[in-house]
């Protein structure tokens, strides 16, 4: 069974339908899992085992208390889902029975009148819950009774969703720094893209700081926001951070920095300089190349596949998806 998310919003407040729509026989489906955004930790989308069936028809809906813009994760006959308010559901597959729910802190700045929030992914493993909040908190629930089992407090927004891997659990924060969490969110460590690749190590969120950090104003060399998901192949993390891409490999008990990228070309005219880089997508085949959709300004963009190899980033793109003010065609967002 698999389960999709949209919303609807009414001029008096905003309501979070869960729709779920039978692909077959429901008993087909009942010991099938989907325990991480895009199915796997790579974000790879690659479930050539699975089949769809047609037509769709709907089985029912689950109301929500706002906006749902994140993806639901299955386990065990149960859907897990966290609305954009924050408030995360656990509900049963086949009755649609809310089994518990869950509101997080911070309900002012998860969501209010003027944006949705809270686009961090659950993920499941070992019987736990994982998500962050625009609130800055990540949460660890007993996937059982939505007890709250673990609390981190990160004091920046957390918009990527985590990934499961062998033994722990990886996030970051908007701010780009990473944590390596034991299933039950212990910390293993963390990692500060800012302090560590930048060399900042004052309140990154601050104009004035910058300033007198660097003596001039700040350019794309220092963008560093996590907006967008982590992937993760063996023990590799890939982190974006602004217009850089960062290998990072679990070692244990810390993270042990191997390579960093920025794309330099701009496909326009032949002219290659460091720009603005947007990642769109992230994914990361299953040899560990990484495919990064990204844009830069002047309409320029491209399907990246960077190789890391012997510590070195091999860079090229997958022919003809590139576009530039003097190239036709313009750029996709997919």
């Amino acid at each position: 069974m698999s389960k999709h998310c949209i919303s609807r919003r009414t001029r008096t407040r905003t309501l979070g339908l869960l729709l779920v729509f039978l692909l077959g026989p429901a008993d087909a489906f009942a010991g099938e899992s989907w325990l991480q955004l895009k199915y796997d930790c790579r974000h790879s989308g690659n479930v050539s085992a699975r089949s769809v069936n047609t037509p769709l028809g709907l089985v029912g809906t689950v109301a929500l208390t706002d906006a749902v813009l994140t993806a639901p994760v299955v386990a065990e006959g149960r859907v897990y889902v966290v609305d954009g308010a924050g408030v995360a559901y656990c509900f049963d597959a086949s009755t649609l029975r809310v089994v518990w729910k869950v509101a997080t802190r911070g309900s002012g700045a998860n969501c209010n009148k003027a944006n949705y929030n809270n686009v961090s992914s659950p993920a499941i493993t070992r019987g736990y819950l994982h998500f962050g909040t625009m609130a800055g908190t990540y949460y660890v629930l007993d996937a059982a009774s939505g007890k709250v089992v673990k609390k981190i407090v990160c004091g920046e927004p957390i918009f990527s969703a985590p990934v499961v891997g062998e033994n722990r659990v990886y996030f970051a924060t908007l701010g780009a720094r990473v944590y390596s969490l034991e299933p039950d969110g212990t910390i293993c460590w963390s990692w500060d893209f800012v302090k560590e690749q930048l060399g900042f190590t004052g309140n990154r969120w601050s104009g004035e700081d910058w300033l007198k950090h660097k003596g001039k104003r700040v350019t794309y060399d220092e963008q560093f926001c996590c907006s967008r998901n982590l992937a993760l192949y063996g023990k590799m993390l890939v982190l974006p951070a602004g217009a850089s891409l960062v290998w990072l490999q679990d070692t244990g008990d810390h993270a042990a920095f191997r390579a960093v990228h920025r794309s330099h070309s701009l496909y326009d005219g032949g002219d290659s300089y460091p720009t603005r880089v947007t990642t769109f997508g992230l994914s990361v085949g299953e040899a560990g190349t990484v495919y990064r959709q990204s844009h830069r300004i002047d309409n320029g963009g491209e399907v990246e596949r960077l190789r890391l190899v012997d510590g070195e980033v091999q860079a090229s793109s997958v022919p003809g998806t590139e576009t530039g003010a003097s190239l036709p065609g313009s750029l996709s967002f997919s």
